[in-house]
């Protein structure tokens, strides 16, 4: 009965996807092209849907309506949602719509479909993910309500007990909409005998599973067993649930990540899963990308009078170049040279020996706050943060982000003693961060490192943003710099 119901639930979002997505655009040519025609909605309606179909654009529609049920399909839309969130739900169905319009981009230029334009893409994109969002949020909160009247349940077997079990079991009879049902659960260890994890009884031991799932109604099963010490026995519990076509869930916590977030995948056949402990790639990341590059792009021809006037105080204040390239540490490790404006004598790395008593700060890091190495010039530069501006060409090449942790000089990098430190480098350095502005050079070494690791923890565009906007102020006023 469930898998009948399964199907009727698959044809039934195919068949309603294909009609919503062919309404969303059919709308929007009419939305799009009415008012340009000169004709009310409706009368522009009868004579576009009267016009004669050629051949070779039926052909293309095809196409078009196949190239969509991929999309839709590869985004998930077509799985079980019983685990999903209505987040989770509303980000697959943005994703899947997207490349639809893209892919109907695509062929309108191809085809050379004047009806079609960025207009009625965007009106298409609009009109589709508002009406496919409505519908399946609708069942989505339909079949949770049924649910937990006890409609369309699934009987659930848990393998093994313990902590991993209880915690399974006590999360899922709380979670009534999700429509389970918990027969029991079955552990040869004798500590387990007849006792009961969370009001769900002991069932056997792992010999009796044979048993169990040919007398009972079993519709998915759950392995909460640690893989270390019963490889052996999730490797036959699979098997046989395998064989008689139950629905097998492996808790994934194989080991005590605290940090990381989870991704499984499948590479030629070889199932995988993925730990990220930094942000993962995605649209977020390449935006954040597109955004450092417009930006940095933009700034370096606005301030290149800017620029040009610094260079020429910077060589009227003393001798020697401009600009200062120093080697740093960024994403992964990999080195670069950074660009500054130079703020010091020539001779300053020559000169840091002699200084290196007068170290104000703990770590790896030297900060004094009358360095005599740095220039008249230099003063006022480093005050503002004048003398970062040239790492936007860093940023344009890749090597650094508009916000991310600092780079460290190569010799302090190597100094860094705690592992965890070390994360800094899973992201691209920033030209400005969390630290620059909550105090700068008045905080401790500690703290920029704790900064830096909520950074990552923590990131989003949002968050980026915000660091931008609080970056102005806090170089305007001189906070905490040396």
């Amino acid at each position: 009965m469930t898998s009948r119901q399964g199907q009727l639930s698959l044809l039934f979002f195919n068949c309603a996807d294909f009609a919503l997505q062919i309404f969303s655009l059919a709308l929007a040519i009419v939305i799009a092209n009415a008012g340009a025609e000169g004709m009310g909605m409706s009368e522009y309606s009868v004579d576009f849907f009267s016009t004669r179909i050629q051949l070779g654009n039926a052909v293309l529609c095809g196409m078009l309506l196949f190239i969509w049920h991929i999309c839709f399909r590869f985004s998930g839309l077509y799985l079980s949602n019983r685990l999903s969130t209505a987040k989770e739900l509303c980000f697959r169905i943005v994703r899947a719509v997207a490349a639809s319009s893209i892919a109907l981009l695509i062929f309108a230029q191809f085809a050379g479909w004047k009806t079609v334009d960025i207009y009625t893409i965007v009106c298409f994109t609009v009109i589709n993910v508002s009406l496919i969002t409505s519908l399946r949020l609708g069942v989505y909160y339909s079949s949770r309500r049924f649910r937990q009247r006890g409609i369309n349940t699934k009987s659930l077997l848990i393998i093994g007990g313990g902590a991993r079990s209880e915690n399974l079991i006590q999360t899922i009879s709380g979670e009534s909409e999700l429509g389970y049902k918990v027969l029991g659960y079955l552990d040869s260890s004798p500590a387990f005998s007849r006792r009961k994890i969370a009001e769900s009884p002991w069932l056997g031991r792992f010999e009796d599973l044979t048993r169990i799932i040919n007398e009972e109604v079993v519709d998915e099963a759950a392995i909460a067993l640690p893989i270390k010490s019963h490889y052996k026995e999730i490797k036959i519990a699979i098997a046989q649930l395998e064989e008689q076509g139950v629905v097998v869930h492996l808790l994934s916590d194989f080991f005590p990540y605290q940090l990381s977030r989870i991704q499984s995948h499948e590479f030629k056949g070889l199932p995988l899963l993925s730990l990220h402990s930094s942000p993962r790639f995605s649209w977020r990341v390449e935006l954040k990308r597109l955004f450092d590059i417009v930006l940095s792009a933009g700034l370096l021809i606005l301030l290149a009078p800017l620029f040009l006037l610094i260079a020429i105080l910077i060589k009227l204040d003393s001798p020697g170049p401009c600009c200062f390239y120093q080697e740093r540490m960024g994403y992964n490790k990999r080195r670069f040279f950074i660009i500054k404006f130079r703020t010091m004598v020539t001779d300053a790395e020559v000169r840091l020996n002699e200084i290196q008593h007068l170290n104000e700060k703990n770590g790896p890091i030297f900060k004094i706050k009358n360095d005599p190495r740095i220039t008249r010039i230099g003063k006022y530069l480093r005050k503002f943060s004048l003398d970062e501006l040239p790492q936007l060409i860093n940023i344009l090449l890749g090597d650094m982000s508009l916000v991310g942790p600092r780079p460290l000089a190569l010799r302090e990098a190597l100094k860094l003693e705690e592992p965890f430190y070390k994360r800094r480098f899973c992201v691209r350095p920033g030209l400005t961060c969390l630290w620059q502005i909550s105090g700068r050079s008045n905080l401790s070494f500690e703290e920029w490192m704790e900064l830096d690791l909520k950074y990552i923890d923590h990131w989003s565009l949002h968050l980026d943003w915000w660091i931008l906007a609080k970056t102005v102020p806090a170089v305007l006023t001189a906070r905490g710099a040396v």
